[in-house]
């Protein structure tokens, strides 16, 4: 289904549900998406930390296509969340 994601009918049944597991939410501060809608008062909200518990946000200075433009940054971020979650990492 495309956009299936934006069909709040199919998703209601997750309304409120919390995502557990440790996350971690890469962004870029000139992205167009982040500064509007919105975006960015969420990701800085209480109510996104309430549904990710084990949440961790990163925002750096870059725009949408971040993994593009910032790709070392972006690594070392991903990398240093893996590290985190395994003890025993030679990563």
């Amino acid at each position: 289904m495309l956009n299936g994601y934006r069909n709040w009918e199919l998703l209601a049944p997750w309304q409120g549900s919390k995502i557990t597991v440790p996350t971690k939410f890469i962004g870029g501060d000139k992205d167009i998406g982040f500064e509007t809608a919105g975006t960015k008062t969420f990701v800085e909200s209480d109510i996104f930390k309430s549904l990710v518990p084990n949440l961790e946000v990163v925002i750096l200075d870059a725009h949408h296509f971040i993994h593009q433009e910032k790709a070392q940054q972006v690594s070392h971020e991903i990398l240093s969340f893996i590290r985190k979650l395994s003890p025993n990492a030679s990563i």
